[in-house]
């Protein structure tokens, strides 16, 4: 049974690109695209660089260290999806973030 996380209010989450927040012992990345906010796991499953720190476009973040493409909705790797990382879903609720953790 899943549950909604609170992650800060949205004034106090650091997006450079990614906000980086710690839910219990894992590490997350908040994402604002197009207007809406993706979650997905902070770490690349490849050389555990921070997905937070990567280049943000067309909906997807590249790893900084080899450019590893990651799909922000779904957490598809473009690499296969052996590397694939786990998305959750976001929902504002009165100017804060809340993921819905597993």
């Amino acid at each position: 049974m899943s549950r909604w996380v609170d992650c800060g209010p949205i004034a106090d989450l650091k997006f450079t690109p990614g906000a980086p927040v710690k839910i219990g012992d894992h590490w997350i990345a908040l994402f604002r695209v197009d207007g809406n906010y993706r979650a997905i796991d902070n770490r690349c499953p490849h050389a555990s660089a921070p997905l937070c720190d990567g280049t943000v476009f067309e909906g997807k973040v590249a790893c900084y260290l080899h450019c590893w493409e990651f799909d922000l909705t779904t957490g598809a790797c473009d690499v296969g999806p052996q590397w694939n990382v786990k998305a959750y879903a976001v929902r504002e609720v009165d100017g804060r973030l809340e993921v819905e953790w597993p």
